[in-house]
């Protein structure tokens, strides 16, 4: 039963082991991915490889539009709900996640006809579209696995995505395959992961759609300040990358993306290490505000030091993380990632705070939090980017990434006004940055071994100041020792 999973005290152990795992098959499937995309941009060519990119982006909006927050919203509510109410709401989470999909997926193929959009562009954005459906309703069939802290099953559900991706990727550039079929890999092997999950999720969860037009219409009511705020969201991380070309030159445009593109990669982490906990808080929400507040601190104490030693690592990997990505052109864009590293340090704390926002069903203040982000990030770079360039738009991204972590914290306080919070973790994670800020002044060494240096230097004055909390090395401990996340 989810309730005993999530009521046990090895819970927080499972989600840190878990989310640990997560994050190591995201970056493993990044790795793997990596290594099929030269394969297809040799076999596809500029013209056709732009084509690629341009449907797979129709899409990609429509998915993030369509998406609306419904995982997370399934996810809350299967670990809050009675077993007896669950069925019926996964249902028709799974009917509702069908009916927006396909229309926004219509409505993706309809703008690129109408826009113009090359035929192969409009027959690509089908097709992607079909493999966008089917990805969906496998998300949707993962919320059990989520709810249930069954996350190592979701790790690896990760890496077989992304492997068989790669794997008929290879297969079709190294056979001489042209455009199209590169658009149906994804239908295939959105079919075989979904095949997978539903193996796995058989008996927790129904697998049969429902379309109760009263039920759906009481979901859409309770996501759709969420959704507004998760679209907002949307805008104001990448609201630089459009705005640059506006009020810069080409070159700091350029600039500018190439940075960027390494902090929407690593992006993703902050949510995905933090979000192995939101069962666990949705369900102290609403059953024991002492634990809930507890669990919280603790989820607050580990994204601070994390976030820290990221931003710390990637501000000294800089110059290595840009040569392999864009080359020697692009070595302004070594400060200008160095600006947005800092940025990671907030988007861990926004990150747990929007967490907790969820788990309280606080929803209009996500979206207020999300409305104030994307306004510092529209007049920050409008403002600075002018003069600046690409550090312009960069200090604007880190000011509204920030804007939203203190927006969030403060509406969260003011909703919740008995919660205790401890922030002494804040400047023991700052004391452990400063042994290796000096070390990276100091020495003049390769960046990726004095990056990984300074990371051992924070991880011994965290030690000593005892600013990680011991169940963290607990429960890596377990995992070390083979214990299922």
């Amino acid at each position: 039963m989810t309730s005993d999973v999530l009521d046990d005290g090895n819970a927080g152990g499972k989600a840190i082991r878990g989310g640990t795992a997560v994050a190591a098959s995201y970056l493993g499937g990044l790795l793997i991915s990596l290594a099929s995309v030269p394969f297809m941009i040799r076999e596809l060519g500029e013209v056709q490889y732009g084509y690629f990119v341009t449907a797979s982006a129709f899409v990609l909006i429509i998915g993030g539009v369509t998406e609306g927050g419904l995982t997370n919203l399934g996810i809350r509510e299967f670990a809050v709900r009675p077993p007896e109410e669950r069925e019926r709401f996964m249902q028709n989470l799974v009917g509702l996640r069908l009916v927006l999909t396909t229309v926004g997926v219509l409505a993706a193929v309809g703008v690129a006809a109408a826009t113009g959009a090359e035929p192969l562009v409009v027959q690509g954005t089908m097709i992607t579209g079909l493999a966008l459906l089917i990805l969906m309703t496998q998300q949707t069939y993962m919320v059990p696995l989520n709810a249930q802290l069954r996350l190592g099953v979701v790790a690896a559900l990760g890496v077989f995505r992304q492997t068989v991706l790669s794997v008929i990727v290879i297969a079709l550039a190294v056979s001489g395959a042209g455009l199209i079929p590169f658009f149906w890999a994804n239908v295939v092997m959105g079919v075989l992961l979904v095949a997978v999950t539903v193996a796995l999720v058989r008996g927790a969860a129904p697998l049969r759609p429902a379309f109760d037009r009263v039920a759906w219409g009481a979901i859409l009511r309770d996501t759709l300040p969420y959704a507004v705020a998760t679209a907002v969201g949307l805008v104001y991380f990448r609201i630089g990358v459009i705005l640059m070309s506006y009020v810069s030159t080409d070159l700091e445009t350029g600039y500018f993306g190439a940075a960027f593109r390494v902090i929407e990669v690593l992006g993703a982490l902050p949510w995905l290490l933090v979000s192995a906990a939101f069962p666990i808080l949705a369900r102290a929400a609403t059953t024991d505000d002492a634990r809930f507040d507890v669990g919280l601190q603790k989820v607050f104490e580990v994204a601070t030091l994390l976030g820290a030693v990221l931003a710390l690592g990637l501000g000294i990997g800089a110059p290595f993380a840009i040569d392999v990505l864009a080359g020697d052109a692009f070595e302004p864009s070594i400060d200008v990632l160095r600006i947005q590293a800092v940025g990671l340090v907030t988007a861990f704390l926004m990150v747990t705070w929007t967490f907790a926002l969820l788990s309280l069903r606080l929803f209009r203040q996500l979206l207020i939090a999300n409305a104030i982000a994307a306004t510092v990030a529209i007049v920050g770079t409008l403002t600075l980017a002018p003069g600046m360039g690409a550090e312009g738009a960069a200090l604007a991204t880190v000011l509204a990434e920030a804007a939203l972590a203190v927006a969030c914290l403060v509406l969260l306080r003011r909703a919740r006004p008995g919660l205790r919070l401890e922030y002494g973790v804040v400047v023991k994670a700052a004391a452990a940055t400063v042994p290796g800020i000096v070390l990276a002044i100091v020495v003049d060494a390769h960046p990726v071994p004095l990056a990984a240096l300074a990371g051992l230097l924070f991880l011994a004055v965290a030690v000593v100041l005892r600013a990680i909390p011991p169940e963290v090395p607990a429960a890596l401990r377990q995992l070390r020792a083979g214990s299922r996340p």
